[in-house]
């Protein structure tokens, strides 16, 4: 089955599902509709967004105008929809928004994409970034907890380390999953601030 036929089953005509920010729908004529999930009883008054040109402009800002460098983020702008009679033209659309997003959940769904553990992700930089592995997992858990929850809609997949189990994400009803299957270059950022921290306390004079 095709990401385009998937999205057909996900989402029949009549029916409604929240993905992310987004609130997706289907006509019963079987047109696809996206909108901001706050504009979602507003429908005949949003602008029409009908390029996936327009579609990447309005992920690149938020509401204020700031740039959004993750497209996962809570931010985004709403007052708009788009709509599209075809699921890969549809598809298209949400990839604009959200890159890669749905492909995740359907691989991860279907078992074909497991999650990398966040020991894995960091044992492998190079550089720069080198560093980060050396955190503490009571360092992973804040990142988690004061970068990752906050700062974006995904929900974590991945363990802290191999060894670690965690419980497969399941998919709740009217609601596509928008799930992290490995630890993004913010994260890896925030580790290797943190791994220089501890590493700058460790050899401060004095110590």
């Amino acid at each position: 089955m095709t990401l385009a036929e998937e999205l057909e089953s996900y989402l029949p005509a009549g029916a409604t599902l929240r993905f992310g920010q987004l609130q997706l729908s289907r006509t019963p004529e079987g047109s696809f509709v996206a909108c901001h999930a706050d504009d979602r009883t507003m429908l005949p008054k949003l602008e029409e967004i009908d390029s996936i040109s327009g579609l990447r402009d309005l992920a690149k800002c938020d509401g204020s105008g700031e740039f959004r460098p993750l497209k996962t983020a809570p931010t985004l702008k709403s007052g708009w929809k788009t709509q599209s009679s075809s699921a890969k033209d549809f598809l298209r659309r949400l990839d604009a928004i959200y890159p890669g997003v749905f492909a995740t959940w359907v691989a991860y769904d279907r078992n074909e994409h497991g999650p990398t553990s966040l020991r894995r992700t960091l044992d492998r930089q190079t550089g720069m970034y080198r560093f980060a592995g050396t955190i503490t997992d009571q360092m992973a858990n804040r990142i988690m907890r004061e970068l990752c929850s906050p700062g974006c809609l995904r929900k974590i997949a991945w363990p802290l380390n191999d060894q670690c189990i965690v419980s497969k994400i399941k998919r709740e009803p009217m609601s596509i999953p928008v799930i992290c299957t490995e630890a993004c270059t913010f994260a890896i950022s925030r580790a290797r601030e943190l791994a220089k921290e501890a590493y700058d306390r460790e050899n401060a004079p004095g110590n």
